[in-house]
């Protein structure tokens, strides 16, 4: 009999002749929770099955995933200043991360692609949870304060004469303690990362119109890359409220400022929690698209249209080897692949060191560390920092919608990426050759720094202090802070501080009634436009390399068998972790180290400025080539991907080619009916051949018609849309 082997509820009798190519379990196709044979699945929940439901969690899970991580990257040096992390700590504790995606990249996308996807997304969304939450323990074991400090004044100006405060741990105990639960929750971000990008979008694309894939796909990426900008806003919030000693309570700008760092954690992982528990409801596949595949091989087999199963191990296997195997000798994902490393080698690891590179050539200080970057004195980079992911998300969301209302072709699509890839590379290399003669610092001398000078040699500076420029009022001489300045007055006028008594000044200026200064740098027109230049290319570049993720996604599916869509993901998260952030992010180190310009009194501690000749000719050269190369890479994509079709609902085939099938000899060895005839007549069949067809079509599904036609409505309940009339031409699904 034609039908579905398990395609009924549970309290019906099912014939044992009862068989169709689909094999299904009706507790697959249930939203509801459950184990160990016991589930709640209620009727009036049945309705939300569906892939606009399942897009929408999925959007919010990856939205707060993104929030997470804006607000730990946001908070991460308050805990640091806290807790007494070097920084060099704190800049690999950023990048674990990815790395961790990297090491279990491959083995949770391959097991959790073969299981249920929901349940795998589930999981690892209450494990994210679960560390979120356990970074509040820190707060409550050790109280607000877990790092002493001598007195010192309250105001953060580190002025001539004034004590300094110095930060020093209390307990060992307090330091590694929560040092081991960041790393944990950046374990918890990498998992839930691999698991919305390798099994969240693989369920989206295996259970929606090819046509319609990337446009969701694109809602899914957007939100996870607005979601740090949430997490910006939540720590400003939490950041702004003061949790430090009662005694004594400095201004917000000042490093000796403690935020509730801690505040956020318990909000964020309530939200994980909920959703996971949203997403863990929904069945292994939608109804919706089961219901398709049922009429669509109950069509085929009557028309006696038979799948030949492939005999080479190399193309049936699911096996993790085999599958490794099937995507390392697939020339597009290889190259796919390879261009997205290269690209994320540049990108990343230029970000990471875009404040350093600022720091130096435009002599602009890093924002407080203490507020989570939020007490920006420069406006525009403030401005800038929060329009970047709004913006990055728009362009990527309307990537997806142009590629799924044009259909663009992989031809111009891979042409995009060449084309982005290839701006970037020329954007990097010009920035060698922005033009800013900023005044040279007092004390440098052959890319070196000595600050301890005789006008301030009694000032007690601090060792190693962050960069702070004060600039004479008159703007002819810049210092490298305020007490290396010998300033002993400060106040604030608009926001704007103006320092006195400052005998370096004095001395420079060799008149003892011109002693004042501002802070900041000293004005400089061909500075400030070069400023503003590389602030709005900074944010093209970024808008433009997001509109390719998309594009990479769609690419990436339609190239392999669809049982490989989740270690193709995998496969490309584990090489970007382990290069980019591993060796790259090296790299990138060793360029920063070999430019320092200082390191403090003692010359060991990490470096506090660069020479930006020599950082910004590194970096800008070594990314300009990376995206060079990822040009080149997209390129060849291009030649052998220009004809791959990332549309068509019917071709479900292994990697661009689909087995012979057979059909049945009895139907092949009847007459064709022609196709003009066939268009103005029965859709299926018309003639003699098309009654005797239909007439042992009917006897063989008479016993058990009012039954298959009563399961298969009560499956169409599930279904958003209306099941469309597949065509008599349509090709059998193979997986």
């Amino acid at each position: 009999m034609i039908g579905p082997e398990a395609l009924m509820h549970g309290t019906e009798v099912l014939d044992k002749d009862f068989r169709a190519p689909v094999r299904l379990q009706a507790k697959e196709l249930h939203c509801g929770l459950g184990m160990n044979g016991f589930y709640c699945k209620p009727a009036w929940l049945q309705k939300y099955a569906t892939h606009r439901v399942f897009v929408a969690v999925l959007a919010a899970f990856g939205f707060l995933q993104g929030a997470a991580m804006g607000y730990f990257i946001a908070t991460t040096n308050a805990v640091a200043s806290s807790f007494g992390f070097s920084h060099d700590l704190v800049s690999w504790i950023m990048v674990s991360n990815e790395i961790a995606q990297g090491v279990l990249g491959l083995a949770i996308s391959f097991w959790g692609g073969k299981g249920n996807r929901p349940g795998w997304i589930a999981t690892c969304a209450t494990f994210q949870a679960l560390t979120c939450f356990l970074l509040l323990l820190p707060h409550l074991a050790h109280g607000t304060s877990p790092a002493s400090t001598k007195s010192g004044e309250s105001s953060g100006e580190h002025l001539c004469l004034s004590n300094v405060t110095v930060p020093e741990r209390q307990s060992h105990d307090a330091y590694h303690f929560t040092l081991v639960l960041m790393f944990l929750l950046q374990l918890g971000a990498g998992l839930g990362g691999i698991s919305v990008l390798s099994h969240g979008m693989v369920y989206v694309d295996d259970n929606v119109e090819k046509r319609d894939s990337a446009a969701l796909i694109g809602e899914v990426i957007a939100l996870r890359h607005l979601g740090p900008y949430m997490g910006l806003l939540l720590a400003w919030r939490c950041l702004s409220i003061y949790s430090g000693p009662l005694d004594v309570e400095p201004k917000q700008t000042s490093s000796e400022w403690v935020g509730a760092w801690w505040l956020g954690w318990p909000i964020l992982s309530t939200l994980i929690f909920l959703v996971a528990i949203l997403i863990s409801m929904f069945p292994t596949q939608l109804p919706s698209q089961a219901v398709k595949e049922m009429a669509a091989s109950i069509v085929d087999l009557a028309r006696g249209v038979r799948i030949q199963e492939p005999t080479d191990p190399k193309e049936s296997s699911t096996g993790f080897l085999w599958s490794l195997r099937r995507l390392l000798t697939n020339r597009i994902i290889v190259l796919n692949t390879l261009a997205t490393v290269c690209l994320q080698t540049a990108m990343s690891n230029y970000l990471a060191l875009e404040d350093k590179y600022l720091e130096s050539k435009f002599y602009i200080p890093k924002p407080s560390e203490a507020a989570g970057g939020f007490q920006d004195p420069w406006t525009s980079r403030l401005i800038i920092s929060l329009l970047k992911p709004p913006l990055v998300a728009l362009h990527i969301l309307v990537s997806g919608l142009a590629i799924s209302k044009i259909k663009m072709r992989a031809g111009r699509l891979t042409g995009l990426h060449t084309f982005i890839a290839l701006s970037t590379a020329i954007f990097m290399f010009s920035r060698i050759f922005a033009d800013c003669h900023s005044l040279h610092i007092e004390g440098e001398s052959e890319g070196r720094l000595q600050l301890l000078q005789t006008c301030n040699r009694q000032c007690g500076c601090a060792d190693s202090p962050d960069f702070s420029p004060v600039c004479s009022q008159e703007g002819s001489f810049l210092f490298y802070s305020s007490c290396h300045a010998g300033c002993k007055r400060v106040q604030y006028l608009d926001d704007v501080k103006l320092f006195a008594n400052c005998s370096c000044v004095q001395d420079a200026l060799g008149n003892e009634k011109l002693h004042q200064a501002k802070g900041g740098p000293c004005n400089d027109p061909d500075c400030n436009f070069s400023w503003i230049l590389n602030q709005c290319f900074t944010v093209l570049t970024a808008a433009m390399v997001g509109t390719r993720l998309v594009g990479n996604a769609i690419l990436t599916f339609r190239s392999v068998q669809p049982k490989d869509k989740s270690l193709a993901v995998g496969l490309e998260l584990t090489l970007v972790g382990l290069v980019a952030y591993i060796p790259g992010n090296l790299l990138y180190r060793l360029m920063a180290d070999s430019s320092c310009m200082y390191r403090g009194v003692s010359g060991t501690e990490e470096c506090k400025l660069h020479d930006a000749e020599k950082l910004g000719l590194y970096i800008n050269v070594t990314s300009g080539c990376l995206m060079f190369v990822c040009a080149l890479l997209s390129g060849a994509v291009w030649h052998f991907a220009r004809d791959l079709d990332l549309y068509s609902d019917e071709d479900d085939g292994l990697e661009m080619a689909d087995f012979p099938r057979r059909r049945d000899p009895k139907i092949s060895s009847r007459h064709a009916t022609p196709a003009v005839k066939r268009r103005k007549e029965d859709p299926v069949m018309s003639g003699e051949d098309g009654v005797t067809l239909r007439r042992e079509v009917e006897q063989m599904r008479q016993p058990e018609e009012q039954e298959f036609r009563f399961n298969l409505m009560d499956l169409s309940d599930h279904m958003e849309d209306s099941m469309e009339t597949s065509s008599p031409n349509r090709p059998l699904s193979l997986y």
